[in-house]
């Protein structure tokens, strides 16, 4: 947000400035920034980049990124370079990681309607980033926890955060918002059209049931008294994200489709390389739709409360998925329940029944796709000795969040059979984050049975985890499980006073509040 801290430059928004930028880098080292790489010289101590922006953009956005990285580089349908970094020692787990990348581009170029105003775009993982991603101009960055194996993408993946980072190219740096009001304008279009690319990709019962969520959790922000108006430059970002994108579905579906397709490209167009307030937008609506959206910025963008009935009309009216979700409840046991999980009812229903009544699990509803298996691993922490295979199968899912609370549950269960599980999952990677691994070692060390003589080389390795050199996620986990078993000792004490000094505030938060409870 402040550039000027590490660059010379104006901390407006509404100034924008055409930035050209030479990096003198670390020989080994790729340096990338904004805009396209016109020129590399080596010289005898370091190598110098240059990089050239053809358009203004705010100084937010301006980025800088120094590593050792690969590329591979692909084209949208435009001819658009679409450059995509990993670590060298990441290859595998590229193709994952950058899953439905081209497609979701050149989706969004269509849908959108103007075309990409940026002469390359690049995307970036990094270590210990403060958020999932950040669209600067033509070079997202993004965290490298998001990056995974064919695996972990089952469980979390970059495709969300993905799309959402591309929609900023246009909302947010082609046109910028005046201040902090209309903020909607760049997070709220683009968690829009992050959904618009998943609806592409993964389909409408997927588009619908992530706007259900949303729209339960506004309602539940609602309840609780913390809710404020769209335009408060004050809202947190439920409001802003979400809240922005159920403004936008609802204003499309009152005025059509073609007004609302031909209105975002008239906004765009009019106020590129500019900046804008809500007004700019609503107008360009307004005149091309022919209506007053005085009572529809009333109810969706000054008032404070969500309209959750109206979202509620909206998502039955346009999806039976949804319908027949709300329908499907056993929060009271009735005899319908005992046939969901064998029914052809939809996943997520079926999850919510697990969640709600787990003893209604039986060996048919292990038949079931990964996702309602996981939900089994999840919720059904006592195992009748009846479903123990059934239950053992969890553990050859390609889902490590499934095998994580499979391999807790089972020893938890069945401890006799302890040796055996923790030498069919030995070998499972796990998420970059570690939590497998070390639910496996604080299982393995806590064993009566299992490699006495390996114990010290387990502890070792947890606490190693706790070092600087790991992501923040890491550490977290490593000194959340070490205190547990009350093994925080010499060199993970140095390090958990070393984290209350990271620039990350939830593992600097962490860090304090355990050197307290430890004293």
């Amino acid at each position: 947000k402040y550039t000027s801290n590490w660059l010379p430059s104006i901390d407006d928004m509404n100034d924008k400035i055409e930035f050209d930028i030479s990096i003198a880098a670390p020989k080994g080292y790729q340096a990338i920034a904004n805009g396209k790489m016109k020129l590399k010289m080596t010289n005898y101590n370091y190598d110098l980049w240059e990089y050239d922006m053809l358009k203004p953009m705010s100084s937010y956005l301006v980025a800088l990124v120094l590593g050792k990285y690969d590329k591979k580089v692909e084209f949208s349908k435009s001819g658009i370079p679409l450059e995509m970094y990993y670590y060298p020692e990441d290859s595998l787990k590229f193709e994952p990681t950058y899953r439905y990348t081209k497609r979701m581009f050149d989706f969004l170029e269509e849908e959108i309607g103007v075309p990409y105003p940026w002469q390359n775009y690049k995307q970036v993982p990094v270590h210990d980033f403060l958020y999932a991603g950040m669209e600067n101009t033509s070079l997202t960055i993004f965290a490298d926890t998001f990056v995974t194996d064919s695996i972990g993408f089952n469980d979390r993946n970059y495709i969300n955060v993905n799309a959402h980072e591309l929609a900023h190219q246009w909302f947010g740096n082609l046109v910028t918002e005046t201040s902090g009001t209309h903020h909607w304008l760049h997070e709220g279009f683009a968690s829009y059209y992050a959904l618009l690319a998943e609806q592409e990709i993964l389909g409408d019962d997927h588009f619908y049931w992530e706007l259900y969520k949303t729209a339960e959790q506004l309602e539940a922000q609602d309840l609780a008294g913390s809710s404020t108006a769209l335009l408060d430059p004050n809202s947190n970002s439920l409001t802003f994200y979400q809240k922005g994108a159920w403004t936008l579905v609802m204003l499309r579906d009152k005025v059509g489709d073609n007004v609302f397709r031909n209105a975002i490209k008239a906004y765009l167009k009019k106020h590129e390389f500019q900046n804008v307030t809500t007004s700019d937008f609503l107008g360009i609506v307004e005149e091309l739709g022919d209506l007053d959206l005085t009572e529809f910025a009333y109810e969706w963008l000054r008032n404070d409360d969500f309209p959750f009935d109206s979202a509620m009309e909206f998502l039955k009216s346009k999806s039976t998925f949804i319908h027949e979700y709300i329908m499907a409840d056993c929060e009271a046991l009735n005899s319908k329940c005992y046939d969901y999980l064998t029914s052809d009812l939809s996943d997520q229903a079926k999850i919510k029944v697990i969640q709600q009544q787990p003893s209604l699990v039986n060996k048919q509803s292990f038949k079931n796709s990964l996702k309602v298996r996981q939900a089994i691993a999840l919720h059904l922490y006592r195992v009748p000795l009846e479903l123990k295979t059934e239950y053992e199968s969890l553990l050859n899912d390609e889902s490590y969040q499934t095998i994580e609370a499979a391999l807790f549950h089972l020893i938890n269960n069945f401890p006799e059979d302890t040796v055996r599980y923790l030498k069919k999952t030995k070998d499972i990677p796990g998420f970059n984050n570690k939590s497998l691994r070390m639910v496996w070692l604080v299982l393995a060390m806590t064993s009566d049975n299992f490699s006495e003589n390996e114990t010290e080389s387990y502890l070792e390795e947890l606490i190693n985890y706790t070092d600087p050199s790991f992501g923040f996620e890491v550490r977290m986990n490593a000194f959340q499980y070490l205190h547990y078993i009350r093994s925080c000792e010499e060199t993970c004490q140095k390090n958990l006073k070393n984290a209350t000094k990271h620039h990350n505030w939830r593992l600097q938060k962490l860090a304090k509040q355990l050197l307290k409870e430890n004293q």
